[in-house]
């Protein structure tokens, strides 16, 4: 929408002067441009029509001339009255196709203004919770919305917005059909998706922004439960997205108060438990491995809630049946059982509360996990300087450490390669979870680059110090300025003078990172009783680097760093003990599984996914010949589709639209995903009125209930001038019929009569 400053023409020179007048705004500004220079046509073409006649002096055309002068001027004006009309019928038409209009007036026929009404509706999981009259929240506003469509006038456009996530604008386009809308309407259903507020309000203002009614003709009508999770603000300069959006909405619209109507969707009861949470918490899973597993129960309701029995099953059996303690609104609780699986692949876990008669979500009361059990997991080690023996060697003691047990026994979980320098060009990075480099003198910038893209797709990388290490390499291709992975610039090793009877120790800082938590509570512990002779000083990069562990002259003895989707450790000290005697310890044992668990990604993890996403699995290249199908927990078979994944293919299906389990065969295989719904979906708990108009800091119109829609639909605050416009085209073109013929006759009469 724009302004156009009127124009008048200047009847004596037919140019087109800018004008004081008052501006008026256009639906179709740019047509109104194009519209005052069409009213340049009637002038060129009176202008050409004089250049196609050429004077010749004659004689007795004198006498004629003479004769006429006394006529010549009212001849004149007759012209630019012609003239006048005729510009202003092209004008006046142009303007008319740009719409314009002005603020609704009592005495200006406004019959064919219109406005564009939304219909945002709440079709997110919350809108599933029971209301006291025993309807669903989606029920009562769906019932809402066809009411408020029976009220709007047969001529306002309409549009149709879902918050489900992601928002959806069901009708975008400013539809006049009632047959559609209503059809779009009912066709409406809920789902267990998560609420997409900000991105409903958004797609709302895009809409109304390209309206082809007036401005000032908007009303927007938002039937939603309005969760307080999602609209409190402790202060109104600290709002949520979803106020910004909605103050944004408001500011557009010529009268927020009346044209932004919220209607309150869940009067009555908001009693809700659900099981919120629900994960592995031991980072290494392995057979016969005890395994620990958290579910956490939270009341989001309003009320107590007494007698809750949770239930854990493995596998589809019941493994804990655990009575509860009774929870106040708002609290939460955690049931954490340990559990052991005897075969490799994908297992089910499942956490679900027993039915609860105050409860009006049922949909949110059980969640699922998917687990893969890892029969090893491959660790590659890099030796810089191999010994005869393993422990002369730089890995000799990390390899002890990660597999202590003979390699073959049922408590084998890390398997550790050893390697030199020079076999690591050969090897398939992709085959290991962690790659450790101990004291490897220098790598070509072609490796550097191989490891960085084995970690950034989720690979970990651990790298220890040592007399061989080449600073200058290291910096330049591993750290490349805060590029690379180091997460760090290192320096020349710090030597103990040997004149000081004093040595370098460990410390943990007061921000106790998980890699070393088991030592925060044990200061006696041998970690803390091993001393350091020799490091590698380093400036952590203060954008990346996270100090696990220090020296207690306070310099960073391990730094951990994220690159990609992976994860880099650096140890400032050796592996083995040439510069300490860490290795001696019994504590470097737990401390080297502790850095291989943090460092290993976690297998498994992506097939646990949320109402609404996709369910992808990257596949081998023998995987993606293999027959696939899918198997939700309904029995439903689907064939999934193949995507690139990298260099390789991925299996995709989805989007899934209720909380369940999936099997997914590969050939023979079988792997379970899990589809959870989205925990902040279970606050229940509406904004209060006062609240929220506080929040909003906007002036809207609050309706209580779905049962008290307004009965007057919100009147038009602009009319449209369009159609006056054109009146006033027929008008003038009939105006200039007449004048056209009135003038012709009067010029082919006269002669006569002077004769």
């Amino acid at each position: 929408m724009a302004t156009l400053s009127s124009f008048i023409l200047h009847p004596s020179s037919f140019i087109l002067h800018p004008s004081s007048l008052l501006a008026v705004p256009f639906v179709h500004p740019s047509i109104a441009g194009l519209a005052l220079l069409a009213g340049l046509i009637p002038i060129l073409v009176h202008l050409i029509n004089r250049r196609r006649y050429v004077r010749v002096p004659w004689a007795a055309m004198s006498f004629l001339l003479a004769a006429n002068r006394r006529s010549a001027r009212r001849i004149r004006l007759e012209q630019s009255l012609l003239l006048l009309i005729r510009i202003a019928v092209v004008v006046l038409l142009g303007l008319a196709v740009a719409r314009p209009f002005l603020p609704a007036l009592p005495l200006w026929p406004s019959h064919s203004s219109r406005v564009h009404r939304v219909l945002l509706l709440d079709n997110s999981l919350s809108m599933n919770a029971r209301r006291a009259d025993g309807a669903t929240r989606f029920e009562s506003a769906k019932r809402c919305a066809q009411d408020l469509l029976d009220t709007f006038p047969l001529t306002d456009p309409v549009s149709i917005v879902t918050l489900s996530s992601p928002a959806v604008a069901v009708i975008a386009h400013t539809a006049y059909d009632r047959r559609l809308v209503k059809e779009r309407l009912a066709a409406l259903q809920p789902t267990q998706r998560g609420t997409d507020t900000v991105g409903a309000l958004t797609t709302t203002v895009e809409i109304l922004q390209d309206s082809q009614v007036a401005r000032g003709n908007y009303a927007v009508y938002l039937i939603s439960d309005v969760p307080r999770s999602v609209w409190h603000s402790e202060t109104t300069e600290n709002p949520t997205p979803a106020v910004l959006a909605m103050r944004h909405l408001a500011d557009m619209l010529a009268d927020s108060a009346a044209d932004l109507t919220v209607v309150h969707a869940a009067p009555g009861p908001s009693d809700n438990v659900a099981v919120t949470r629900f994960v592995a918490q031991s980072p290494l899973i392995g057979i016969n491995l005890p395994v620990s597993i958290a579910a956490e129960v939270t009341n989001s309701g309003s009320s107590n809630a007494h007698n809750l029995t949770l239930q854990i099953r493995r596998d589809g059996r019941i493994i804990r049946r655990q009575q509860l303690p009774t929870l106040a609104p708002g609290e939460s609780t955690a049931a954490t059982i340990t559990t052991e699986f005897s075969t490799p692949g994908t297992h089910l876990m499942e956490a679900k509360l027993a039915p609860h008669p105050e409860d009006v979500l049922e949909h949110d009361n059980t969640r699922y996990l998917s687990i893969e059990v890892r029969e090893t997991m491959p660790v590659l080690l890099v030796d810089g300087r191999p010994g005869t023996t393993q422990f002369d060697g730089q890995a000799g003691f990390l390899a002890t450490a990660l597999a202590p047990v003979p390699l073959g026994t049922d408590s084998t979980l890390i398997v550790p390669k050893v390697i030199t320098e020079p076999e690591l060009t050969g090897e398939a990075l992709s085959d290991y979870d962690v790659v450790a480099l101990c004291n490897v003198p220098r790598l070509p910038n072609q490796l550097w680059k191989q490891l960085e893209s084995f970690v950034a797709r989720g690979g970990g990388l651990m790298l220890f110090g040592g007399d061989l290490v080449s600073v200058d390499n290291y910096n330049q291709f591993a750290y490349a300025d805060g590029n690379g992975l180091l997460p760090g610039r290192i320096a020349r090793p710090v030597v103990v003078p040997l004149e000081d009877a004093t040595f370098f120790g460990f410390r943990i800082d007061d921000a106790v990172h998980s890699i070393v938590a088991d030592f925060a509570d044990h200061p006696e512990s041998g970690l803390f009783l091993s001393r350091v002779e020799r490091y590698v000083p380093i400036e952590p990069d203060p954008h990346r680097a996270e100090v696990v562990l220090s020296y207690t002259n306070n310099h960073p003895a391990l730094l951990a760093s994220t690159f990609g989707k992976g994860r880099v450790l650096l140890c400032t000290t050796t592996a083995n003990m040439d510069w300490n005697n860490l290795a001696a310890k019994g504590d470097y044992v737990s401390l080297m599984l502790s850095a291989m668990a943090f460092l290993s990604p976690r297998h498994g993890d992506h097939r646990n996914v949320t109402v609404g996403q996709m369910i992808r699995e990257p596949l081998t290249p023998l995987e993606s010949s293999l027959p696939l199908r899918v198997t939700t927990d309904e029995g439903t078979l689907a064939e999934p589709s193949l995507v690139p994944e990298g260099e390789a293919l991925a299996m995709t299906y989805g989007p899934v639209e209720h909380a369940q389990a999936v099997t997914v065969s590969i050939g023979s295989e079988v792997r379970v995903f899990t589809v959870n719904v989205d925990p902040a979906e279970s606050d229940l708990i509406p904004i209060g009125e006062d609240e929220f108009a506080t929040a909003l800091d906007r002036n809207v119109h609050l309706i209580g209930d779905t049962n008290m829609v307004p009965k007057e639909p919100v009147a038009a605050r602009s009319t449209e001038l369009a159609l006056s416009a054109l009146y006033a085209v027929i008008g003038l073109l009939l105006l200039e019929m007449w004048m056209a013929m009135r003038f012709g006759s009067q010029r082919s009469v006269a002669p006569a009569s002077k004769r």
